[in-house]
């Protein structure tokens, strides 16, 4: 709670500072821009362990882009302040890889089968970011460094899942090999929901137990759970631009997350239960993302 009233609270100032520098160009000299252009990005946060203390999960680079608008005011001829709007696709490739457990829900019940698990998801999260700077301008280089808030529009996932060398808890019937489809909506997804046109149905324990082939965001998640993305992000952003022409620029960005962008009654553990019961983790994951543009002003 106090992670989101803090980042109502930055996104509400970033707003409110966009609107003063556009009301505050208009009785000065207008300045706005367009750019568009590749963003490279990854979450970072702490990782699930095994027994001997290894990491169980990744997070690797993953590529989107981002397209917006911006209004500055010029102070002096090196120095100014610039507001933008930005629609921005960023995310990471996420895989966990290791001692896992799956819960197979029946009738009676369910029934807990350990062995391992690797998942592999491509997370694309699109915002709207509202990032505010302050610049400085030498020739055709300028420096800016600032703030920025993010509102989360869109979160999907898409990727695999395949469970190895599992067997039931306490009585140790082997289950067979399992492999899934992961298509994630983790703003829409319902929990237990998935596509069950096409199932897999096997023996767990001696109960028949069908499961669909294309997994939902929160299949696996009990009753009560939360959406696994905050809607807000907010941090620090810097970054580089050269003028080619008067008009015509480039520019390298670098965005530091300051929010934790999962919810704790979405985080999910994958390694472990506790005697069955699923575990919610409650990790400080966070937005890394370079900005790659080239833009046009005037």
């Amino acid at each position: 709670m106090e992670h989101f009233l803090f980042s109502r609270k930055i996104g509400m100032l970033i707003l409110a500072t966009i609107l003063r520098v556009g009301f505050t160009s208009a009785f000065g000299q207008l300045q706005t821009s367009f750019k568009v252009g590749l963003n490279a990005a990854r979450f970072t946060g702490p990782s699930e362990i095994d027994a001997n203390g290894e990491a169980l999960e990744t997070w690797r680079n993953t590529t989107g882009f981002h397209l917006g608008m911006g209004f500055g005011y010029a102070f002096t001829d090196i120095f100014g302040i610039r507001g933008e709007l930005l629609y921005s696709r960023r995310g990471a490739k996420y895989t966990f890889d290791g001692p896992s457990y799956r819960l197979f829900r029946h009738s009676a019940g369910f029934t807990e089968a350990r062995g391992n698990s690797r998942y592999f998801i491509n997370i694309q999260n699109v915002y709207l970011d509202l990032p505010i700077l302050a610049y400085v301008r030498w020739k055709d280089l300028e420096l800016s460094a600032g703030l920025y808030g993010g509102v989360l529009v869109q979160s999907v996932g898409e990727g695999s899942l395949i469970f190895t060398e599992g067997r039931t808890v306490p009585l140790g019937n082997a289950v067979p090999d399992l492999e899934f489809n992961l298509r994630h909506n983790y703003r829409k997804d319902k929990i237990g929901g998935g596509d069950f046109s096409e199932k897999v149905s096997i023996r767990v324990d001696g109960r028949q137990v069908e499961l669909p082939k294309t997994m939902g965001a929160y299949f696996d998640y009990p009753e009560g759970s939360s959406k696994l993305y905050n809607a807000l992000d907010y941090g620090l952003v810097a970054g580089v631009s050269y003028y080619v022409s008067r008009s015509l620029f480039l520019s390298m960005r670098f965005q530091y997350g300051l929010a934790d962008i999962t919810n704790q009654r979405g985080d999910l553990a994958k390694s472990q239960t506790d005697n069955g019961q699923q575990i919610f983790r409650d990790d400080y994951d966070h937005n890394l993302l370079f900005q790659f543009s080239v833009g046009f002003g005037f």
